[in-house]
């Protein structure tokens, strides 16, 4: 393994300041696993699951910019910007070839940084992800709007009402991924939805069937957050695709 400093901390990409924290595995020379997280979250949204990796990964969680303890830098934001901002990392702290697991616009962000990377990818894990808005679901996007338009009113008065606008209409307007260039990705992928998914059950399989080494498993009676609509049945799901591939 390529030897990287085993500290949390800050990397910069240009204008941003981008914060990570490491967690180091039990098992010597075990393989690492970054975790990208979703909009408007950070990277506590995996607590409760890290634990159960360290036996077998040391885990990576990261702070998207704009969020978390992540400065926000003066470029527009974008899923590609994301990815970027990871291959900033990655090379920063040495890393060569890992696996990503991305929940939400975290999926996004793999996507977009496997198109352009994917020889630094062993596997990826897609959690309720998406090439377009168009598939999201219909009301979904329509209480987006609405969100988008309140926060546009408070902004008038509240700072932090502009920056959530800012990452509303990412959603609203991004990704826009061509499905034939997913084509061109051959790392091994798992695509894990719920059953009542904010993302269309017919995008999200049009993902993984267009993905050429892809498979998906749709967790029922779950939604979006399916980690925390059945943790123990995610945990399990991750760790055995996780063990396949490394």
């Amino acid at each position: 393994m390529a030897h990287i400093s085993w500290e949390n901390g800050y990397i910069r990409n240009d204008d941003a300041a981008l914060y990570y924290e490491v967690h180091q595995s039990t098992q010597t020379d075990s393989p690492l696993l970054l975790l990208l997280h979703g909009n408007y979250e950070d990277m506590h949204v995996f607590d409760g699951h890290i634990e159960g990796l360290l036996p077998y990964y040391t885990v990576i969680a990261v702070d998207t910019r704009g969020h978390g303890k992540s400065s926000r830098g003066e470029r527009p934001l974008s899923y590609g910007l994301f990815a970027e901002d990871l291959f900033t990392l990655a090379n920063k702290l040495h890393i060569g070839t890992f696996l990503v697991l991305g929940f939400s616009d975290g999926a996004n962000t793999a996507m977009e940084f496997a198109l352009l990377h994917q020889e630094r990818l062993a596997a990826m894990i897609l959690v309720g992800g998406n090439i377009s808005p168009d598939g999201l679901q219909p009301m979904f996007r329509k209480s987006l709007r609405l969100q988008s338009a309140g926060a546009r009113l408070t902004g008038l008065m509240k700072r932090d009402a502009h920056g959530r606008k800012e990452l509303i209409e990412l959603m609203l307007k991004q990704p826009n991924i061509d499905p034939e260039r997913l084509k061109t990705i051959t790392v091994p992928t798992l695509i894990i939805n719920g059953a009542k998914d904010v993302v269309l059950d017919e995008h999200s399989a049009q993902i993984a069937s267009t993905l050429p080494n892809a498979r998906r498993i749709v967790i029922p009676n779950a939604g979006h957050f399916v980690m925390s609509d059945a943790p123990e049945e995610f945990d399990r799901l991750v760790i055995e695709f996780l063990l396949e591939e490394d």
